[in-house]
């Protein structure tokens, strides 16, 4: 077990003791915000800050058992990917190493690094015996904040390339740059636990603040949160509310939200008529190599149009192909890009046989820019065979056969995108079933 060694920042003069010493080489002053090299025999400051990081989501030193195994907070990372921020905190022990405790959207997860890496290509890895499937394209994932000690040299603005693969709860997710990839393997934890665990208090004040590196909480829960009393209060005035309108407005309310979701697919059908659709045929070997497949040229005469491409499939089973899609502009070579996947599986088990999946899909472009552009589809079928089958983790293939599966393809220049019209109506219809569901509950209880 290595003890701790004590350094003085040269940024502030304030002391830092270094829990994993020969270990870590960066340290962030908890007093200062400075960024120490302590692989550096006098302490180097790499990069100062204009003040200490606040609200940790776990305060740095404080040690707490999870998975039958104490840890130690030694490190945070504020980290985003442009659309959702995260806080990671590294976790230590002398004898077991290095862990993740991540914290996205109010969720946490527990992340092991891994040596056996996954397998696979496309939107899927395999791990262990278990598939895991894309959740997203990769997206640049950059680190926006750094405080505690690290054993790898990390800084603000560090930038790497991300994606996660899903397997019910469980998480794998990938980074690389141009020097390394690393995946972890993150399993969910209960808020409850990790709270317990490590001896986490809510804050005092009017709810909850934002932590670091997450976006704050707002509304009826954050300002109703302090007390039973302050809770019934606000709902009061919510009920109040509610009760000042008359029973008739409903119907209105109903009415007015219909007309409108009438007029928006009136809209949607008329800016999503299919102007124009080229088509493709294809046969894959399975488990043979990526197919390249010119669907067509489409071109798009409105400003901004959605372009739907369908994949049909003959009749398999225990297999999968993916698909990735590449919509290129011919006057700028600007490229779009989206992944398909099309998948059947069946089985038999102890309630009896089981399928899942689909022999076709379609994927959606939403909005394109007017042009000319060439439809290119990149497949790759796989096979499912259990532990027998291990696809190649190159460019090559493991294993193949001489069996072929036939992929139609489809692209076409317009369709409309269901998935806005049952969120619209969601919304619309949310409001007035919300206060018949109040009124109904209110009149029973009176």
């Amino acid at each position: 077990m290595n003890a701790a060694r004590a350094i003085t920042c040269p940024n502030c003069g304030g002391t830092i003791a270094v829990k994993a010493a020969g270990y870590s080489v960066s340290v962030g002053c908890q007093h200062c915000g400075a960024l120490l090299d302590v692989a550096h025999p006098d302490v180097a400051v790499i990069e100062q800050y204009e003040g200490a990081m606040q609200d940790l989501p776990i305060p740095l030193g404080r040690r707490g058992t999870l998975l039958d195994t104490e840890w130690e907070a030694i490190g945070a990372l504020a980290r985003s990917d442009g659309d959702v921020d995260w806080t990671e905190t590294l976790l230590f022990n002398p004898y077991a190493g290095y862990r993740w405790l991540v914290l996205s959207e109010g969720e946490w997860t527990f992340g092991t690094m891994l040596i056996d890496r996954p397998t696979g290509s496309g939107g899927a890895a395999l791990w262990r015996g278990a598939r895991y499937t894309q959740d997203y394209d990769p997206a640049p994932t950059t680190t926006t904040r750094v405080i505690g000690e690290f054993y790898w040299r990390v800084r603000a603005g560090d930038e790497v390339s991300a994606a996660t693969y899903s397997h019910g709860d469980e998480l794998l997710s990938a980074e690389w740059s141009a020097d390394e990839v690393n995946w972890t393997h993150l399993v969910p934890v209960p808020g409850d636990t990790v709270k317990q665990a490590f001896r986490l208090a809510p804050p005092a004040g009017s709810g909850p603040r934002p932590a670091f590196g997450r976006r704050g909480v707002q509304g009826l829960t954050a300002t109703a949160a302090p007390s039973d009393d302050g809770l019934a209060a606000r709902l009061g005035e919510a009920y109040d509310a509610a009760e000042g309108m008359a029973w008739s407005d409903l119907p209105r309310m109903f009415a007015l939200a219909l007309a409108t979701l009438l007029l928006s697919l009136l809209a949607m059908i008329a800016l999503g008529w299919t102007t124009a659709s080229v088509n493709a045929e294809t046969q894959l070997v399975v488990g043979g190599p990526e197919v390249s497949v010119p669907v067509g040229r489409i071109t798009i005469n409105r400003p901004y149009q959605a372009v739907s491409i369908a994949a049909r499939a003959d009749p398999f089973e225990n297999r999968w192909i993916d698909i990735d899609y590449t919509l290129v502009d011919r006057a700028t070579q600007r490229g779009y890009t989206a992944y398909g996947v099309v998948e059947h599986y069946t089985g038999r088990d102890s309630d009896g046989t089981w399928s899942e999946g689909s022999h076709s899909t379609t994927t959606r472009f939403s909005s394109v820019p007017r042009g000319s552009y060439d439809v290119v589809a990149q497949l790759k079928a796989n096979a499912w065979g259990g532990s027998s089958f291990t696809p190649a983790a190159t460019s090559g293939s493991a294993w193949a056969s001489d069996e072929r599966i036939r992929v139609k393809l489809t692209a076409s220049a317009g369709g409309i995108m269901w998935g806005n019209l049952w969120l619209e109506l969601a919304l619309l219809l949310g409001v007035p079933l919300l206060i018949l569901w109040w009124r109904h509950n209110n009149d029973d209880d009176d």
